[in-house]
C-alpha cells in the first residue's frame, strides 16, 4: 500500500521555566507573534480552544543527518505555552512504501543529532526570550513524541481494509522496527485507536502515533503534542518532589546533630520556605497545564486526548505526584509543629532557668 501524500512529525517539548510572560513576546519579537489554534475540521463548538493560545514561531528549514552521510530537510516550528514550555516540531513530507515509513522510524527514534539540533533551537529561544522567563530552569528536560500522518494513499481506503492489509506494517512503524513483528505486539501496539468517519483513524503508542485522515489532522496533532507536554510536566515534576522531598530528609537528619537551643530557631525554617516554594510552583503550574485545553463537549478530540492518555499513562503519572505532594504536606506539618514544640521548650526552660535565678538570688546577700 503506497503512501502519495504522507508528514512525519517529530515533537520534542522542553520545561523551560515555570512561567512564560507571553504578553511580553510582541516587544521581543518586534511584532505580535502568532496564536497557534487548533482547526475544527469536525462537529467541534467553536468555542473549544486554549484558554491561553501558545504563540508559534517559525525557525526555517534544517538539515539533519538521519543515518551516516545522509542528511534529511526539516521544516522547524516552535510553540511557546505560557505555563513554561517550549514544544519544538521537526515536520518533513513523505510519499513512498510503508516498509520505507519504518526504516525512516527506527532512524528517527532517539536520534542523537536531532536531539542536538533541536536543542540548540531551545537554547536560541530560550535566550532570545529570557525577559518572559520567570523562574527559568538551567537545563531544561524534553519529552519526544513522533506522528506519522499519512493524508492520502494512492487510493481511497477503508479503515477496515487499512488494518486488515497493513496492521503489521502500522505495528512495526511505531514501534520503530523493521522487522515483522508477532501478533501479540501488533495486537498490543494497535489496541488504542479512535476513528470517526469509515475512512479516518489514529492508532496511539506510547512512544508514537499513527494518523490516517484524508481530511485534515490539525486538531488532532494538536491533542497529541499537548497531551504530550502534560506528560513532560507530570515527569518534571515528579522528579522535582523526589529531590526536594530528599533534601529535605537530609536538613531534617542534620538538624540532630545542632544544639538543642537552635533547633526551633536555624535550620527547619530555610526548608520550610523550600518547601512551600515547590508545592505552590507545582500546584499552580499543574492547574494551568489541566486548564489549558478543554475539550468537554467535543467527542472526538475527548476520545484521542483519552487515548493518548492512557498510552503515557497520564492517571497513574498524577496520582503519583499526588501522593508525593501530599507527603511533601505532611512533612511541612511535621516540621511546624517540631519547630513549635521545640520553641515552647526554649521558652519553658527559659522561664525555668529565670525563676531558679530568682530564687538563688534571694539567697545571695547584698543580691536585693
Amino acid at each position: 500500500m503506497k503512501i502519495k501524500d504522507g508528514h512525519i512529525y517529530a515533537y520534542y517539548s522542553f520545561d523551560v521555566a515555570s512561567e512564560l510572560e507571553l504578553e511580553k513576546l510582541e516587544k521581543v519579537f518586534g511584532k505580535k507573534p502568532v496564536e497557534s489554534q487548533i482547526t475544527y475540521t469536525r462537529m467541534t463548538p467553536k468555542y473549544m480552544k486554549y484558554a491561553q493560545p501558545p504563540y508559534l514561531v517559525n525557525l526555517g528549514e534544517r538539515q539533519i543527518e538521519l543515518s551516516p552521510g545522509a542528511k534529511q530537510a526539516f521544516n522547524v516550528t516552535a510553540k511557546l505555552y505560557d505555563f513554561g514550555v517550549v514544544s519544538i516540531r521537526l515536520s518533513m513530507k513523505f510519499s513512498g512504501e510503508m516498509d520505507e515509513l519504518a526504516r525512516l522510524s527506527e532512524l528517527l527514534i532517539e536520534n542523537k543529532e536531532a536531539e542536538k539540533e533541536v536543542t540548540r533551537q531551545m537554547e536560541r529561544i530560550k535566550k532570545e526570550i529570557s525577559d518572559v522567563l520567570v523562574k527559568p530552569v538551567e537545563q531544561p528536560t524534553f519529552e519526544d513524541y513522533i506522528i506519522f500522518y499519512v493524508k492520502e494513499f494512492e487510493k481511497r481506503v477503508p479503515v477496515k481494509d487499512l488494518v486488515d492489509k497493513s496492521a503489521h506494517k502500522i505495528a512495526a512503524i511505531l514501534r520503530s522496527e523493521t522487522e515483522e513483528l508477532n501478533e501479540e505486539q501488533v495486537k498490543d501496539t494497535l489496541k488504542t485507536s479512535v476513528s470517526y468517519f469509515t475512512d479516518d483513524v489514529v492508532f496511539v503508542d506510547w512512544n508514537a502515533a499513527f494518523i490516517y485522515d484524508p481530511r485534515d489532522a490539525v486538531d488532532t496533532l494538536e491533542v497529541l503534542e499537548y497531551a504530550n507536554i502534560e506528560l513532560l510536566e507530570l515527569r518534571t515534576y515528579d522528579e522535582l518532589l523526589d529531590t526536594e522531598i530528599e533534601k529535605a530528609y537530609d536538613r531534617m537528619a542534620a538538624a540532630k546533630t545542632r544544639p538543642w537551643y537552635r533547633i526551633g530557631i536555624e535550620p527547619f525554617s530555610p526548608t520550610l520556605d523550600r518547601l512551600e516554594e515547590v508545592r505552590l510552583d507545582i500546584t499552580q503550574v499543574m492547574e494551568k497545564v489541566e486548564n489549558a485545553l478543554k475539550l468537554v463537549g467535543d467527542p472526538y478530540l475527548a476520545k484521542v486526548y483519552r487515548a493518548a492518555s492512557e498510552s503515557f499513562w497520564l492517571s497513574e503519572w498524577k496520582a503519583g505526584l499526588k501522593d508525593k505532594l501530599d507527603i511533601m504536606e505532611d512533612f511541612y506539618d511535621t516540621l511546624v509543629n517540631r519547630i513549635q514544640t521545640s520553641r515552647f521548650l526554649v521558652l519553658d526552660t527559659t522561664i525555668v532557668i529565670l525563676i531558679v535565678l530568682e530564687i538563688v538570688l534571694l539567697f545571695v546577700p547584698g543580691a536585693n
